[in-house]
């Protein structure tokens, strides 16, 4: 066929001419779509050639053309767009592309590309009938089979598939390929989503599934070919969880019964985890209504479903609550092998009892579910409980556990009976889980176990106690005539295992004692006192000393002599250690089971202690006096090692007591504790013993205070914390804030109070002894009584205290202050003082002040100041002291831990405000009443001292000459800091004689200082190292400049000063004087001490953003003291320079003096920066700039050469100040305005230099402000903007004037400064001219 004979339309001409390959992809889209619709597909079809066309369109086609072109055919034929004639010319092109195939058809295709695979994808869109044929022939040579897509097949064609399934399946249809059964049936049996069905709750694919089920049921040929893949169960538990999703209510029985069918038909499918599916909702079914679907329970038991065996602690709850009801089904569970083997009867009964939910089974009801087992389980079961034949049971191991379960007659009866069952076979299992006497199995005999545990459950019966009496012996024999030493070890431990089951503590004693004589033989030995030997529970049980079955004589005499001989018994362990050590064999580690040995055996006691019923006449309180005296006898005896191990247990019994049982208990801890203290000439262990006992005693104190009845233990308490003084840290717990608020409010301050009077005495006692003193006097106390922690303690938790009232902690702090002689005594009471001082003036009630407790605080407060102001507060020195020193020629040891003493800083912090926010309204009088006497007080303290110091040392020197320093000159600058308002004018002058001091150091002192220096020995006296402190500081002019920095700080600060502004600026003075008479010496301070007195000396406030009003009247205030105090000082300074320099006789005409024009700058009209200001305050600023100028020069120091030099200096002052971009600006106008006072500055050529350079200078710092450019666009053109706008205009202005030429007489060096700046600064000045809309950037003005 020609190419002139196709005519191609639309898509297919597009196709066929167009070059690009995304437009002809784009065609081949355009054809799928039109093929989809059932009516338009043809004439898309005709578009194309028809057949013919389109077979000439793919021969020339890419290949990735032709599977796009083969998809949209696929995609064409779909479930609701089917169309027979569509699928029919599919089918003739199909069989036109495979001619080989198909010999018969009339078209052929000339493409010999091999393209069958991509043309097999067209199958889907052909009809049913002609793809069930290419399925029937299953030939595999056919591209159509071999390539075939099901899944893609089911969209199309799903009735015709679905049929040939179920024919396959239910009517012997003709065979199917097996990729075909397995698609088709996951689809049709569980298709997700599904579609709906006929049924209720049902949908189609469950249908069908369920149907396929009911016949692998009844039909023989669908349980043939079921697919081997998909089991059945899985198949109809996939439509029980369905219809669960979709109706929980819906009656799902029907399905149950099914699985059980198929699984009576299948009997492998019973372990599939599908099978625990079924079988949980057969469960479900049951514990819903047990009689209703009992018998589908019956079922899944009979056929052992995957976890069945889960059933058995249900049925057996449920037994245990209705037995008659639930036995038989309990009895059929056990039939059908629930219950496990008969070979593991032991193990399986056991587990059942631990799963067991809520309470456990009675022993009763264990007895009965026992004879159960023994009766179903076996083949041939027996009643346990009826018939002696054990047989069926015997040869198999049973757990002692079992034995432990039951009641002692049944679990006597049955252990009986396995015991005449079993002559040769060991068949009871030890406890694993802790060491007993029933680990003997097989030796020294088989079955030596039982003989044991039955000894133990016939311990009433006179008979088997004589008889077990006599084992003991016969084995006692062996153990000492047996010729191996491990028969020796085997016989003698099974002794000592039989003695315990005998549960006779004197026949145990005596075995232990017997023992001893196996100490010798080394390996015995070790083997009989094995940790597994001695440790066991049943040992341990019987060394407790108190049965957990008393009888009706079981009264406390009865206890106490079993007790005296369990004690007696651990005597002989002790004693066969002692033997032991003598040995040359004796190894510790050996005898380390000991300490574990007593630990147990007193938990034990402890724990039956508690549990014993004692006679109506006696008391718990009594029972523990037994115990402890039992305790204290074996402490003494053992030693410190048993005390250690048992302390635990002690405590633990005291839990058991409370009220005045509790107190009368832990005083008897408290009394043996006192006598071993008391003990003189102790060896190391009562050391021990001692020593370990007061730990005790400390918890059983530190339990009380935690104890319900806290009433009852304060003199325990008290008692305890005077005892025993150095357990400080255990104190804190006796006396805690939660022991104190648990007392009611009466007792709370009795405590506190006679605790306070006790303490006090201790502490006076203990003042007698000196501190420093290496031997106390002989008629001081041999010891301290009290610690220092404690009575510090006591202080601390009386700071804001809730549980008594103010009244009552003052007055025990001031009982407390009055004895105190420590310096963190001291601290801590003072801190509680003020604290409490706080809480009464924080009340927010106006008339506090009227309180009487205030003027008590204060008073007690006064008698801080002697010891706070002392020489050394930790040792304070006294009148007595002082005398002594000056008769001795010897120094009272300074403070010497450095800075500040602590009390006199607790003092200063108060009065700053650092502490105690609420003694605010008190600062000033707490000042006059506290630190200045205390300052003063030092000041005394340290010049009598220096008095002292200078005779020892320097006796040339007077002491009158130097100023009255306090104990380190750190108090002056941290008053100066906090409290300088509050100085007055003495104060003020001594710290300025120190200053001066600093500044003019006398030769005498620097040689008395060197001397001490090279004086090894005595460089490391603390008194040397205290006058070196003060008077040979490295940085002596360092501590000259704190020094001023305050001074200068307190004269400006904004507030009322108790010493006259005049006396604040004299001391200014009088400092410069001494910097003035040797000036060349003091260049570097004078500058300092000018720049001080710039505005940098104005102290900002630290508050927040909220506050921002407080800190604007602050700093306004702050300016208006600055311009009151700095320029009058100025003027004085600049005085007393004019002053020096005037000629005088006395005097060089040539001395070295500082210029007075930094001076000079200060005295200007200088406004605060932060008030928004007035073009008339810069322009008056700038005018009295001026006339400061022209009179310097006119002054005889003023050098027009130096004018950069001032010019700087000037600079400098002025951006110190102003650092807004407005104000610099503003400055820059009128500051640079030459024509401002122009007939007086044009006679200095200097001051316009000056002028214009401090201009300029300020249009640099303006620019670093922020760009002068004016902004390009409106909405940039801000309100500050304009304000900018509106100076730099005016800025340019004036600048011109710089650049303009004078009158030809007239000398105009600024211009050339000026057009050298801007020649550098080309930016800047565009941004300045861009204001102006006539300028044209980059253009120079001339």
């Amino acid at each position: 066929m020609s190419i002139q004979q196709h005519q191609f339309v639309g898509w297919a001409q597009t196709w066929h001419d167009e070059v690009s390959s995304r437009r002809r992809m784009g065609a081949i889209r355009s054809f799928g779509k039109a093929m989809i619709h059932p009516i338009k597909w043809k004439q898309s079809w005709d578009d194309g050639g028809g057949t013919a066309g389109i077979l000439y369109l793919l021969s020339s086609a890419s290949t990735m053309e032709v599977k796009a072109f083969c998809d949209v055919i696929r995609l064409s034929n779909r479930r609701g767009k089917k169309s027979s004639e569509r699928e029919k010319v599919v089918e003739e092109l199909l069989m036109a592309l495979l001619p080989q195939h198909y010999p018969s058809t009339e078209l052929r295709t000339h493409d010999k590309r091999p393209l069958e695979k991509i043309y097999s994808r067209m199958l889907r869109g052909c009809s049913s009938n002609f793809v069930e044929r290419v399925l029937d022939a299953q030939d595999a040579s056919n591209p159509l089979f071999q390539h075939v897509e099901l899944q893609k097949l089911l969209v199309a064609h799903e009735n015709m598939l679905k049929r040939r399934l179920t024919n396959r399946l239910i009517h012997e249809g003709s065979q199917l390929s097996q990729p075909e059964i397995d698609v088709c049936f996951k689809e049709f049996v569980s298709r997700e989503p599904p579609l709906p069905g006929s049924q209720p709750n049902m949908s189609a694919s469950m249908q069908y599934a369920l149907e396929l089920l009911q016949a692998r049921i009844t039909v023989k040929c669908t349980a043939e070919r079921w697919p081997r893949n998909t089991p059945e169960l899985g198949v109809l538990m996939s439509i029980y969880d369905r219809l669960k999703r979709r109706s929980r209510s819906a009656d799902k029985t029907f399905l149950i019964k099914l699985g059980l069918q198929l699984i009576e038909l299948k009997p492998d499918l019973n372990r599939s985890s599908h099978a625990g599916v079924l079988w949980s909702a057969i469960l479900a079914l049951w514990k819903k209504d047990a009689r209703q679907y009992e018998d589908l329970l019956v079922q899944g038991m009979r056929l052992e479903l995957l976890r069945s065996r889960t059933v058995l602690p249900i049925i057996v709850t449920r037994w245990k609550e209705n037995s008659d009801q639930y036995e038989h089904l309990l009895v059929e569970a056990l039939r059908h092998g629930l219950g496990g083997s008969a070979k593991e009867i032991n193990y399986n009964y056991l587990d059942i009892i631990k799963d067991v939910p809520r309470a456990e089974l009675s022993a009763e009801l264990r007895w009965r579910l026992l004879r159960l087992y023994c009766q179903h389980v076996p083949q041939s079961g027996i009643d346990v409980e009826t018939t002696s034949d054990f047989k069926c049971i015997s040869n198999q191991g049973w757990s002692f556990e079992v034995f432990e379960k039951l009641g002692k007659d049944h679990a006597s009866l049955f252990l009986h009976r396995l015991y005449a069952a079993n002559p040769n076979y060991s068949f009871l299992q030890a406890p694993t889980h802790y060491n007993s006497i029933y680990a003997l199995r097989t030796a020294p005999r088989p079955n030596f176990n039982v003989e044991l545990l039955l000894t133990v459950y016939n311990r009433g019966d006179s008979n088997t106690q004589q008889r077990a009496l006599q084992e003991v012996d016969q084995l006692r024999k062996k153990a000492a005539t047996a010729r191996e030493q491990e028969d020796r070890a085997l016989f003698a431990r099974a002794a000592a295992h039989y003695a315990i089951a005998t549960g006779d503590l004197e026949t145990y004693a005596e075995t232990i004692l017997w023992q001893q004589r196996f100490i010798r033989d080394p390996l015995t030995a070790q083997e009989i006192f094995k940790r597994k030997n001695i440790l066991t529970s049943e040992g341990v049980a019987l060394l407790s000393g108190i049965s957990l079955s008393p009888t009706e004589d079981m009264t406390l005499s009865t206890i106490e002599r079993e007790l005296a001989v369990a004690n007696r018994t651990l005597e002989r362990f002790n004693e066969a250690r002692q033997l032991a050590k003598k040995e040359p064999s004796y190894n510790r580690s050996n005898w380390t089971m000991l300490s574990s040995l007593y630990a147990d055996v007193y938990k034990e006691r402890v724990s039956r202690a508690k549990k014993v019923k004692l006679q109506p006449h006696e008391s718990g309180l009594e029972m523990f006096r037994i115990i402890w005296r039992g305790t204290t006898d074996l402490v003494h005896t053992i030693g410190a090692g048993f005390l250690r191990e048992v302390d635990r247990s002690i405590l633990d019994l005291l839990d058991a007591y409370s009220g005045l049982s509790l107190i009368a208990a832990s005083e008897m801890l408290l009394d043996f504790a006192a006598q071993l203290r008391k003990k003189q000439d102790r060896n190391e262990d009562q050391d021990e013993v001692s020593g370990c006992m007061d730990g005790l005693t400390y918890r059983v104190i530190s339990k009380l205070a935690s104890s319900d009845t806290p009433l009852f233990a304060q003199d325990l308490i008290r008692r305890a914390i005077i005892e025993y003084p150095e357990a400080s840290s255990w104190h804190r717990q006796f006396l805690s804030i939660r022991y104190m608020r648990n007392l009611p409010a009466e007792a709370a301050k009795n405590m506190l109070m006679s605790f306070a009077a006790a303490v006090g005495e201790k502490l006076e006692e203990q003042s007698y002894v000196r501190v420093g003193d290496e031997e106390p006097p002989k008629n001081a106390p041999p010891k301290s009584l009290i610690k220092v922690t404690t009575a510090k303690y006591l202080a601390q938790i009386l700071n804001d205290a809730d549980f008594i009232s103010l009244e009552t902690a003052v007055d025990v702090l001031t009982e407390l202050f009055k004895s105190a002689t420590h310096i963190d005594v001291r601290l801590a009471i003072v801190d509680s003082l003020l604290g409490t001082l706080n809480a009464i003036s924080g009340n927010n009630s106006e008339n506090w002040r009227s309180n009487p407790m205030v003027e008590k605080i204060l008073n007690t407060l006064d008698s801080v100041v002697p010891i706070a102001g002392n020489l050394n507060e930790r040792r304070p020195v006294d009148a007595i002291d002082w005398a002594e020193a000056k008769d001795n020629g010897t120094l009272p040891a300074p403070y010497e831990l450095g800075g500040i003493p602590p009390l006199f800083q607790l003092l200063l912090d108060v009065v700053s405000g650092r502490q105690f926010p609420g003694l605010k309204e008190l600062r000033g009088e707490m000042f006059s009443r506290l630190v200045l006497p205390t300052l003063h007080h030092s000041q005394e303290q340290h010049s009598e001292w220096f008095s002292l110091f200078l005779a020892k040392y320097k006796p040339t020197l007077d002491p009158d000459s130097l100023p009255r320093i306090p104990i380190t000159p750190d108090i002056w600058y941290r008053l100066l800091d906090h409290q300088g308002q509050f100085l007055p004018s003495t104060t003020i002058n001594e710290f300025n004689q120190y200053l001066i001091l600093q500044l003019r150091f006398p030769r005498n002192i620097q040689e008395l200082n060197k001397a001490l220096r090279d004086n090894t020995t005595l460089r490391s006296d603390t008194n040397v190292a205290q006058w070196l402190s003060i008077f040979d500081q490295p940085n002596r002019l360092s501590s000259w400049k704190d020094g001023i920095d305050r001074l200068v700080s307190l004269i400006v600060a904004p507030i009322e000063k108790v010493s006259p502004t005049a006396d604040l600026l004299g001391a200014v003075v009088s400092q410069a004087a001494v910097l003035l008479d040797d000036y060349e010496s003091h260049m570097e301070q004078w500058s300092y001490l000018v720049a001080a007195l710039g505005p940098a000396s104005i102290k900002s406030l630290d508050l927040s953003k909220q506050e921002s009003k407080t800190y604007d009247e602050h700093m306004k205030k702050a300016w208006t003291y600055w311009r009151e105090s700095v320029p009058p000082l100025a003027q004085r300074l600049i005085a007393l320079i004019e002053q020096k320099r005037a000629p005088s006789a006395d005097r060089d005409v040539d001395v070295l003096l500082p210029s007075t024009f930094p001076l000079r700058l200060l005295c200007l009209p200088y406004l605060d920066p932060r008030v928004r200001q007035q073009d008339r305050y810069f322009r008056h600023l700038a005018k009295t700039l001026d006339q400061t100028l022209i009179s310097f020069f006119k002054s005889d120091e003023g050098n027009p050469l130096l004018w950069t030099t001032f010019a700087d200096t000037t600079n400098k002052t002025l951006a110190s100040i102003y650092r807004i971009m407005t104000h610099r600006l503003c400055i820059a106008v009128h500051v640079g305005d030459l024509d401002l006072d122009a007939d007086e500055t044009a006679t200095i050529p200097a001051v316009r230099l000056i002028k214009v350079a401090v201009a300029i200078e300020f249009i640099d710092g303006a620019n670093k402000c922020g760009s002068l450019r004016k902004p390009k666009l409106e909405k940039d053109l801000t309100l500050q903007k304009v304000r900018v706008g509106e100076l730099v205009k005016r800025l340019r202005v004036v600048m011109e004037r710089w650049g303009q030429r004078g009158v030809p007489a007239e000398q105009v060096p600024f211009r050339d400064n000026f057009l050298r700046w801007k020649g550098k600064n080309i930016a800047l000045w565009d941004d300045i001219c861009s204001w102006d809309e006539t300028y044209e950037e980059g253009a120079q003005s001339s």
